[in-house]
């Protein structure tokens, strides 16, 4: 079951991604701002006055009418500290609780002042820390509040220096802000593994005013780091000088460097701004897992179950259940107006069942008329029966009678006459004139060529000579015969 700080957080985090961040550059002499928003009217550079520096960040994003949006605070390296310590011998999610503790021979604040984070470095068995006063950051938070912003991480400057170099992740950074000191850092896998300021080293290095010496001081200065850093990161490629010096002609500084180091130096920014302007530029580009020094702890604890809100939500809750309630009783009160309807017309066909039934007991026949009935059937039976047999009788007279005259009448020839033929039923009975003797069996012979003639025996064949000599024969056929 999801806890509901886990579900508050993930509701905010989808809100963070809604909202525009401006990022906010705290310089010695300004602070520069630039934002995720294109549309939303920042001034590039705010001087900084002798009021607090969260203060003087509100007031500016109060000039620009600045809003509902979420700050991202990038900080000069004079407002943190920062240290390299033995790795702590604990789980890494419980650095930031106990970095305060590690850190307190080095620091001279409270432990209980103080905001730490920090990260380990390759091939190593430290971790570069960093640290800040608390009050600054609640400070931060509260003067944002007010405005209506939502502070959203407070990060120091090296995170931002080490994602301003496109392309390339190892490099050395020689670096000076408006008002500030010179300091070197160095930069493996897109993080600050070294830093320091170079205190024997004052501006200006170039221009009329300068001397070559001090040139020559610098170069010295950062031949030595260049050395050190070459004999404790065997291995480490930090070949590159990054220059980006304010109050300063970078291309003098870039040419007489090349002129004295063993490191290729170049100018860090094409377009020579200010290291304000550059860090502003480039603070879109710091990742999530970067330092941040607004850590949960920091961040006020939202009670979400206040009287209004148990209260507003109780009230949500009786109006949706009264919402439910109503729904259900329209729904009961059409389903019994339906049922009373079904019920009415139940009785009703119960009414006209009842009466059909006392209507069908009075039509019930008597029992004369049923036998009256029964007679008449078996009557109209007999008399079909009846006629059956006499159509059967006279279809089978008319079929034999035409199959057999057709059949005498083929056979018909010059040497038979017939004087008289008498059909009835199956039997056959022909009297006639024949030229002689032979012909009456030879025509006889020839019934077997027809249909209705084949087949037929004959029980008596009589031929004899008239007293004229003509030749008779009479023909009876047998009274079973077909």
């Amino acid at each position: 079951m999801i806890k509901l700080d886990e579900l508050m957080s993930k509701l905010n985090a989808k809100k963070s991604k809604n909202q525009s961040i401006v990022f906010a550059v705290f310089q010695p002499d300004a602070i520069y701002f630039s934002s995720s928003d294109t549309h939303l009217e920042l001034p590039s550079r705010y001087p900084l006055s002798d009021k607090s520096l969260a203060v003087s960040l509100a007031s500016a994003l109060s000039m620009a009418g600045i809003k509902n949006v979420l700050v991202d605070v990038i900080l000069h390296v004079n407002q943190y500290q920062s240290f390299q310590i033995d790795k702590p011998a604990i789980p890494k999610s419980e650095w930031q609780a106990a970095l305060p503790f590690l850190l307190k021979d080095l620091i001279r604040e409270k432990v209980t002042d103080v905001v730490a984070d920090a990260y380990e470095l390759p091939n190593s068995n430290k971790v570069q820390s960093y640290v800040v006063h608390k009050k600054l950051i609640l400070e931060l938070y509260h003067q944002l509040h007010e405005q209506h912003c939502e502070l959203h991480r407070v990060v120091p400057e090296q995170e931002v220096w080490a994602q301003s170099v496109q392309d390339l992740s190892h490099f050395l950074l020689l670096q000076k802000s408006t008002e500030g000191s010179f300091k070197l850092e160095a930069f493996y896998q897109q993080r600050c593994t070294f830093q320091r300021t170079l205190r024997g080293v004052v501006s200006p290095l170039t221009g009329s005013s300068s001397s070559p010496l001090q040139l020559d001081g610098l170069a010295l200065e950062l031949q030595r780091s260049v050395d050190y850093l070459s004999s404790q990161m065997k291995g480490v490629p930090l070949h590159v000088l990054k220059v980006c010096c304010d109050e300063e002609n970078n291309e003098e500084v870039v040419a007489a460097l090349n002129e004295r180091l063993s490191v290729k130096s170049s100018v860090l920014d094409a377009e020579h701004d200010s290291s304000g302007l550059v860090l502003a530029r480039s603070a879109h580009k710091v990742q999530s897992g970067a330092i941040n020094f607004f850590q949960s702890q920091l961040k006020p604890k939202v009670d979400h179950f206040t009287l209004t809100n148990v209260a507003a939500v109780w009230g949500a809750i009786l109006v949706v259940m009264l919402l439910i309630t109503a729904f259900y009783q329209y729904e009961l009160a059409q389903k019994s107006k339906y049922l009373l309807t079904l019920q009415s017309q139940q009785t009703m066909l119960v009414a006209q069942r009842d009466e059909l039934k006392k209507q069908a007991a009075n039509h019930q026949p008597s029992p004369d008329k049923l036998a009256a009935i029964s007679r008449l059937k078996k009557e109209i039976d007999a008399k079909n029966a009846s006629i059956g047999a006499v159509d059967s009788i006279e279809q089978s007279k008319q079929a034999g009678y035409s199959g057999i005259m057709s059949g005498l009448a083929k056979l018909a020839n010059t040497d038979i006459a017939l004087s008289e033929i008498e059909i009835d039923n199956n039997q056959l009975n022909i009297k006639g004139y024949a030229r002689n003797a032979a012909s009456v069996p030879a025509w006889i012979a020839q019934f077997k060529q027809e249909l209705h003639l084949i087949g037929r025996s004959f029980e008596k064949l009589k031929i004899e000579r008239d007293d004229k000599g003509v030749v008779t024969f009479e023909l009876k056929t047998k009274q079973e015969a077909k």
